[in-house]
Formats: structure tokens, sequence, C-alpha cells
């Protein structure tokens, strides 16, 4: 893997925990205030969807991780 890849895989890693981040706001939400247990479902795969992602990235350093809980 040449600096360039890398650096692209930096800022992605970034991206991923930045959209979980906010994912995770929406879901606590959600489950919390509005009660509406659709969204809490679409907001939980797409951050699935995110966490493979990140997963899969970190694998290609040698990282493997393990993801606990569900969300916030």
């Amino acid at each position: 893997m040449n600096d360039l890849q890398i650096d692209e895989k930096i800022a992605r890693v970034a991206d991923i925990l930045e959209q979980v981040d906010k994912l995770n706001h929406m879901i606590e939400f959600h489950r919390d205030q509005s009660g509406e247990m659709s969204m809490v479902r679409q907001y939980e795969e797409m951050r699935s969807e995110f966490l493979d992602e990140l997963r899969e990235i970190l694998s290609n350093f040698n990282i493997d991780i393990e993801i606990k809980g569900k969300a916030a």
C-alpha cells in the first residue's frame, strides 16, 4: 500500500467514525424521544454497514476489531 492509499484509508476511517457518531445520536433520539422504532432499525442498519466497512479497512492493516453494543 502506498502513502496515498494509506491517506485515503485514514480519511475514510475518520469519515466513518463521524457518520457512526451522528447515527448513534439519531438512534438515541428515536429510541428515547420519538419512539419511532422503524427509524431506529433503519439507523442501526446504516451503522452496521459503516462498521462492516471500518472492520474491512482496518483488516488491511492487520487490525481485527470487535464491535460491542448496538448504539449510544
